[in-house]
């Protein structure tokens, strides 16, 4: 403790670290081996009662602080339910006032303390099983959709991060298009949008999907974005889909849907930061940039037979060695790829000659 705020805090904290959680687990076996299984047999309603007696009463304090310090909705009930047992401080209290007569010895039982910890992941359970979907569904039912007033030949659905370029670099080429949400922040930034649950058809058909020549998916749920495809292009089939991938099996499920272009989100950053740190190892800048070129290039040849080789890959199995000799055959592919760049550059270069005196 003295040497907490020091310099050598960091230090303390790694050596520390392995005994934390052997000192925690042999506390648990203390208090494991000190229950009295024979006064839990005999009297387990009333330690029951007691333990829920306890818990009901700091959950009416809990909730008093709640209210008074203003959290509000689920947080309230995750700060009660969190903290309503009791805590490991009563084993201490229960051996010190044993210890100092105050609670005679054959009264003092570890019980309801053990007990109310033991019903712990319950109250998260009811937590994350009761309490939460009622706040969730009363959130989307207050949250109406705006009226779309417009229609367009693009629509945005998702405007995070990765929508908000795409709808900033449609409007800079005055490109008519709609954007759809749960969140505000396209208007902050003077950027029309409209507040609603993008994945519902209702919500697309009234911004004008039938009519539209775009729809860029761009939300931020992976089986949402995913169950937004594949509705769109089983209702409306002329509609061409962009869609945003997290990884390369998103990317996958989203061209079996119907998507009819995918583009992972880090790819291209990537590639860029890939050329990069080429040009910073010395390769020149064109070189740089051709090697990509032949790195894209490889890869678009293998990627439909890397995603057939997915699409077998039986459900619930997560590791094909088809899948993985065709990667590895991409691999090979970069190589010979990158190692020919380096044989036509090589080839393309200018020879030197030294002049000559004609003196």
């Amino acid at each position: 403790m003295v040497l907490a705020n020091s310099e050598f805090r960091h230090e303390l904290e790694a050596n520390i670290e392995p005994f934390k959680g052997l000192l925690l687990g042999l506390f648990f076996i203390t208090v494991g081996a000190g229950i009295n299984f024979g006064v839990l047999a005999e009297s387990w309603d009333i330690v029951l009662l007691l333990a829920l007696a306890v818990i009901i009463g700091k959950a009416l304090i809990l909730v008093g602080l709640a209210l008074a310090f203003r959290i509000r909705s689920s947080d309230g009930w995750l700060f009660t339910l969190g903290l309503a047992q009791a805590g490991e401080f009563g084993f201490v209290l229960l051996t010190y006032s044993t210890q100092n007569r105050v609670i005679p010895a054959d009264t003092a039982q570890s019980l309801v303390v053990a007990l109310s910890m033991f019903l712990t992941p319950l109250l998260f359970i009811v937590y994350d099983r009761v309490v939460l979907p009622r706040y969730q569904k009363a959130s989307n039912e207050e949250a109406e959709p705006d009226e779309i007033e417009e229609q367009a030949p693009v629509i945005v659905a998702g405007v995070g991060r990765f929508g908000q370029i795409v709808c900033r670099l449609l409007r800079a080429n005055n490109i008519p298009s709609v954007a759809l949400d749960q969140i505000e922040n396209l208007r902050r930034i003077q950027l029309k949008s409209y507040f609603g649950d993008a994945t519902r058809i209702q919500l697309l058909e009234t911004a004008g999907i039938a009519e539209a020549r775009l729809l860029v998916v761009a939300i931020d749920d992976c089986n949402r974005a995913v169950n937004l495809v594949r509705h769109v292009k089983q209702l409306y089939p002329e509609v061409w889909v962009l869609a945003r991938a997290f990884d390369r099996g998103h990317s996958y499920e989203l061209r079996e849907a119907g998507a009819d272009d995918v583009v992972s989100e880090t790819y291209y950053s990537a590639l860029a930061l890939g050329g990069d740190a080429l040009t910073a190892m010395g390769v020149q800048p064109e070189r740089a940039r051709r090697m990509i070129q032949s790195f894209v290039a490889s890869e678009k040849a293998n990627e439909d037979q890397l995603f057939n080789a997915w699409r077998n890959i039986e459900e619930g199995i997560h590791f094909s060695p088809r899948y993985a000799q065709l990667f590895m055959k991409l691999e090979e592919s970069l190589g010979h790829a990158m190692r020919e760049d380096e044989r036509l550059t090589e080839d393309e270069a200018p020879t030197w000659t030294a002049p000559t005196d004609n003196h």
